[in-house]
């Protein structure tokens, strides 16, 4: 923290110096030549809201504040998660930060449910907003496809010239600009970073353990101890309410939970690239694996059996978690057991389960989320109709700083759901409960923080390091991650995006590919697989070129990120 401490003077004397010495305010605009025509209205391009106007600067200097020495308006465009307690517009933090900056942010929130449609619909249309923020995961090829277009601007020149926090990181972690930076060298977005160790992986099996107890059986340790458990939990009313009980649930938002548990015939299928990575630059089509085959007549006896849950493709998190504090669910795929029952353990208590053995009993495979587990890419872009792209991209930096401003950002202000354990040495914990003394969840959480809706936030693993970890469901989520998932952990791959022939030629394969795929894994689950019906599905991912989706990837990420 001392250390830390001497970084700040550095950086507050550069600033005093820079201030002492320029000529006039920062230009907003970028201070590359390219970056400045990208940036800058095109009357011909869609989106454009004035004839060749160049952005307008009312800045200050980076690192002080105001931001702008004018009133400005933004319009950024967010999910909204039904979680989310508290509009971005009425947040105190945002209201406060205003006072500061001098820039007022309209936040255009969109339900998180509808939002990829409603994003890409946004981006065709002539209504832009200033920018996209942080919640979701943005695709990429979407991004550089209209940035191609000149409607997303380059942003490593402002990047350079108007932040403190961005240039910092960016600078000094060569991994993390490299992962940003697009085919022509270009950064057009800007990532969430968050490098806790208990994010290293992103789902895990979530058991019952009020129904393990009343059942007398001991938590399962391979796939086929988890059948039995789920056999005998559905065929009798545990709870008392006159119905057989759930067996395996999870969320919609998780559309392919169901193939996490694939891990467990040998393939691993990662979720962005339908990829299964076998080693030394070399990868399958996951979904015509015969693995694949094998998962799937597996679990559609499941499904037959009515061990799965049928309402995994329709519900959300919140309806997950009441059904599992009020009926009660055998066993769920999530991120702690409170996505099972928001805390509430008076009629069901979960508990992580390790990661069960194949049939075989050899270890299986459990996906790794990310090529570097806590970095979010495409988090934040600005478009062209933006007047104030530097005061935009500042008024983000500032929640960017691996310290106090990005935890208040994720978790809301000190003392309220952290705080300092020892702040001279940055020794610091998350707490349980908040100050009514209620337990913490989601919901009361966002009354007081954007929980990285919106702003992205950056800490990395040295100060997520000094965490003195406390809460309970924290602990055993980190020691389910040493103890059992990244044991079988498989190489977390990277979201990649194309030079521009091919990105348009990948983005439309991955469309129409993926969305197939999808329906037929669906199909395939709940009426099963037949010779005849698996070679169709084996076919028609071939004429929908699953073949050179396999050689874009691979190409791309051999000459970016193979070893």
């Amino acid at each position: 923290m001392k250390g830390k401490k001497v970084l700040s003077l550095v950086l507050a004397i550069i600033l005093i110096v820079s201030a002492l010495s320029a000529c006039g305010g920062t230009p907003s605009g970028s201070s590359g030549e390219s970056s400045k025509e990208s940036s800058s209205p095109d009357s011909s391009s869609a989106g454009s809201s004035s004839e060749s106007s160049e952005p307008q600067s009312t800045g200050t200097e980076p690192g002080t504040f105001p931001i702008s020495e004018e009133p400005i308006t933004l319009r950024i465009m967010v999910p909204h998660q039904a979680s989310q307690s508290t509009s971005l517009n009425d947040l105190e933090m945002i209201k406060e930060y205003e006072e500061m900056t001098n820039v007022h942010v309209e936040w255009d929130e969109v339900s998180a449910q509808a939002y990829e449609e409603k994003y890409k619909l946004v981006l065709a249309s002539n209504d832009l907003p200033d920018a996209f923020g942080a919640g979701f995961g943005y695709d990429g090829s979407i991004i550089y496809r209209y940035a191609q277009e000149g409607l997303i601007i380059p942003l490593e020149d402002l990047i350079d010239s108007s932040t403190v926090n961005m240039k910092k990181w960016f600078n000094e972690r060569e991994d993390f600009r490299k992962l940003s930076t697009y085919p022509d060298g270009h950064i057009y977005a800007i990532p969430s970073i968050d490098e806790n160790q208990n994010i290293r992986m992103g789902s895990f099996l979530i058991a019952n353990h009020t129904f393990l107890d009343k059942l007398e059986m001991e938590v399962p340790s391979s796939l086929t101890e988890v059948e039995e458990y789920l056999r005998a939990a559905t065929s009798q009313d545990l709870n008392g309410d006159g119905k057989n009980e759930i067996g395996l649930s999870f969320a919609k938002r998780d559309p392919n939970g169901i193939t996490r548990m694939f891990s467990m015939f040998g393939v691993s299928w990662e979720p962005r690239t339908y990829l299964h990575y076998t080693g030394e630059g070399d990868f399958v089509f996951a979904p015509i694996m015969d693995e694949t085959r094998k998962a799937l007549e597996y679990f559609h006896t499941w499904y037959a059996d009515g061990l799965i849950d049928p309402e995994i493709f329709t519900q959300d998190g919140s309806q997950l978690r009441a059904k599992g504090a009020d009926q009660g669910v055998a066993l769920g795929i999530g991120d702690t057991y409170p996505d099972m029952n928001g805390n509430n353990a008076e009629k069901n208590e979960y508990h992580i389960i390790p990661a069960p053995t194949m049939q075989d009993g050899n270890p299986g495979l459990w996906y790794r989320d990310g090529y570097i587990p806590g970095y979010s890419a495409n988090q934040f872009f600005i478009t062209n109709v933006n007047e104030h792209p530097a005061e935009t991209l500042r008024y983000i930096d500032y929640w960017m700083d691996n310290n106090e401003k990005a935890l208040t950002n994720r978790f809301g202000p000190e003392d309220y759901s952290w705080k300092w354990l020892d702040k001279e040495n940055g020794v610091w914990t998350e707490t349980a409960t908040i100050p009514s003394g209620e337990t913490r969840n989601m919901e009361n959480s966002t009354l007081y923080c954007t929980w990285g809706t919106g702003i992205p936030y950056w800490c990395f693993g040295d100060f997520w390091g000094q965490k003195e970890i406390t809460v309970e469901n924290a602990l055993e989520r980190g020691a389910a991650i040493r103890e059992s998932y990244i044991k079988v952990a498989t190489p977390g791959l990277p979201s990649i995006t194309y030079e521009e022939a091919e990105n348009k030629e990948a983005l439309t394969i991955k469309t129409d590919l993926f969305k197939y795929v999808d329906s037929e894994i669906a199909n395939f689950l709940t009426n099963g697989v037949t010779d005849n019906s698996w070679d169709a599905f084996v076919k028609k991912c071939s004429n929908l070129q699953a073949d050179r989706w396999v050689e874009l990837y691979s190409t791309y990420y051999n000459e970016m990120y193979a070893e």
